[in-house]
């Protein structure tokens, strides 16, 4: 497993495995991310794993510590990065969208949870519809706010019944049968 963080351009070898994005909450979700990358190795040993944690003082993500050495910086912003690894991925591997509950131990202190996120899952709904080459896997906990209008954006621009899993180990599961 190879975890790639902001900003930092991390040469890819396509031979190594599959390049996934976690593409959901960062504050408020608690570390999904970490059980996500265990539910993918579960699966399979070799990946690339793109993850967009905010470089935070309040906030500390174990996987952050395992990150691939590269280029720091290279990316002027957060957002270049991610747009990079996002089509990177919806080509190399999937865009992993998870969608859990706010946690009830550390919920954001400010502003509503997953906005950002449920811009990019809406962002990415039309990609998909006018791309269907592009490999993505949503799931969700049944409390996200705003699944039931996700879900129907997703048939609406898909034109059929788009599966959206309820747990992270289906979505996983999803994901890296989309990667290959």
């Amino acid at each position: 497993m190879k975890i790639i963080i902001p900003k930092t351009l991390v040469e890819i070898n396509p031979n190594y495995g599959p390049t996934f994005f976690l593409a959901g909450p960062i504050r408020g979700g608690d570390d999904w991310q970490k059980q996500c990358c265990e539910e993918i190795r579960k699966l399979i040993p070799h990946f690339y794993a793109a993850i967009p944690y905010y470089h935070s003082p309040e906030i500390h993500f174990p996987l952050m510590d395992q990150a691939e050495e590269g280029i720091p910086n290279h990316f002027k912003r957060q957002l270049d990065w991610e747009r990079y690894h996002l089509e990177f991925a919806a080509k190399h591997g999937c865009i992993i969208f998870w969608l859990p509950e706010e946690s009830k131990k550390n919920p954001r202190t400010s502003g509503a949870y997953a906005t950002d996120t449920r811009g990019e899952i809406a962002r990415w709904s039309v990609e998909l519809k006018y791309n269907s080459a592009y490999r993505i896997a949503v799931g969700a906990e049944a409390g996200f706010p705003g699944l039931s209008q996700i879900y129907r954006n997703f048939c609406a621009d898909q034109g059929y019944d788009f599966p959206i899993r309820p747990t992270l180990a289906e979505t996983v599961k999803m994901a890296v049968a989309k990667a290959y």
